[in-house]
């Protein structure tokens, strides 16, 4: 590519595109890019610096290791397939070393295996993405390592203060398929983007985990883990171990969707066990309590601070989900910490209003959340969760006011 040379340095300077002309500077903070492509080394350097990033390059782990101790870079991002020395090597070694153990590292290959992608979260990595991507996606992804709080699937959540409270949010369905793990992922993602605090998210729904399998980890099971021992044998530690890191600042707690697991939700003690000790791992945690009501629901919603039942916007949906908080409240459960989300399936003019729901309901729908089937299936086929495929869609904005409120809450 014309316009580039390579300094003494390992610095990347480009004759075309001074650092940062061309576009609004946002922040001057130092990447550096590890791959030993010279091409990729190149257009992905420019991408960046013509954002006003300053750039550092190596070509080889070695030199990375080298380099992440000399520049003190606030990201680094790395390949995996290198000579000498593989990404997930320089990843553990960056994060075994006192000085450079917190850097950021998204890590970006045409490595797409889901074993690949575990590897490199288990050797400590806070963002995988993989090649080729759009320009747009690996932005974002930079933007939301180096705006976000460094946290690893190996390290546990910094414990709050005295000023930071925990809170709980269960979400809970009316039945199946009203999108309560969808509201309870992206309640949590962006409870994070919000507040900057640490949000731990967990399926507490055994044999009846998606979360996994939507976003390309179908094998993770730490509930169903966790659920085969005694609750006296649970501690946080176990818990914490269990947490995978999937953004910045956000751990997940993934349930299988395997049948035979459905078996574990006798286990009431440790569920609640489980329960306990998710919330103290994080600002804020959101528990995934399934359809209706589970064997160990009615021992984990007083655990929460607010409870959002989700339902649809048709009658039996509603008479269900009516029955569900009638059954709550007569059980001494949720006295005003219960809110509604309506999901919507079809256009709103061919189903109830959502003001005569809420008066059925008796609770506060908090969200209408429009349909949105073609985002749903490219966020399934894609395996992220839809309200990064659309930041500033839909689902995003009509979140928004829930996020906020749970924030305003918890202070």
């Amino acid at each position: 590519m014309k316009g580039w040379h390579s300094t003494a340095t390992g610095r990347w300077q480009s004759r075309c595109f001074p650092p940062g002309r061309g576009a609004t500077v946002m922040a001057n903070e130092k990447i550096l890019i590890v791959d030993d492509d010279l091409d990729t080394l190149k257009l992905v350097g420019l991408m960046l610096q013509r954002q006003g990033y300053r750039i550092v390059v190596a070509n080889s782990g070695p030199k990375a290791l080298t380099m992440a101790k000399a520049e003190k870079p606030a990201l680094i991002l790395l390949d995996v397939m290198m000579p000498e020395m593989d990404g997930f090597e320089v990843t553990r070694r960056l994060r075994g070393d006192p000085a450079t153990a917190n850097i950021p590292i998204l890590m970006f290959t045409a490595k797409s295996q889901v074993e690949d992608k575990l590897t490199g979260f288990d050797a400590g990595a806070d963002d995988y993405l993989t090649k080729p991507a759009h320009p747009a996606e690996l932005l974002a992804r930079v933007k939301k390592l180096l705006h976000g709080t460094h946290t690893t699937g190996n390290l546990p959540a910094a414990p709050a203060g005295p000023s930071q409270p925990r809170w709980t949010v269960g979400v809970l369905g009316a039945k199946g398929g009203v999108g309560t793990s969808t509201i309870a992922l992206t309640l949590g993602i962006m409870l994070y983007q919000e507040s900057k605090e640490d949000v731990v998210i967990a399926e507490l729904r055994p044999g009846q985990g998606t979360m996994g399998l939507e976003l390309g980890h179908p094998a993770l099971n730490g509930l169903g883990t966790l659920l085969a021992q005694p609750a006296q044998q649970i501690t946080p530690q176990a818990v914490e171990e269990m947490l995978v890191s999937y953004l910045a600042g956000v751990r997940l707690l993934f349930a299988s969707f395997d049948p035979a697991e459905v078996a574990r939700s006798t286990n009431l003690s440790a569920l609640e066990t489980v329960a306990r000790y998710v919330r103290q791992a994080g600002r804020f945690s959101v528990l995934d309590l399934g359809p209706s009501l589970q064997p160990a629901t009615p021992k984990v919603l007083p655990l929460c601070d607010e409870i959002l039942v989700v339902v649809d916007g048709f009658p039996q949906t509603v008479q269900m989900g009516k029955t569900l908080i009638d059954y709550l409240l007569m059980h001494g459960i949720g006295q005003g910490k219960i809110a509604a989300v309506l999901v919507n399936r079809v256009r709103a003019d061919i189903q109830m209003a959502w003001m005569d729901i809420q008066n059925r309901l008796g609770v506060p729908v908090a969200t209408v959340i429009p349909p949105m089937p073609e985002v749903a299936y490219r966020a399934q086929m894609s395996n992220k969760p839809m309200v990064l495929m659309q930041p500033h869609g839909m689902l995003a904005a009509q979140m928004g006011k829930v996020v906020r409120t749970q924030i305003e809450k918890s202070r």
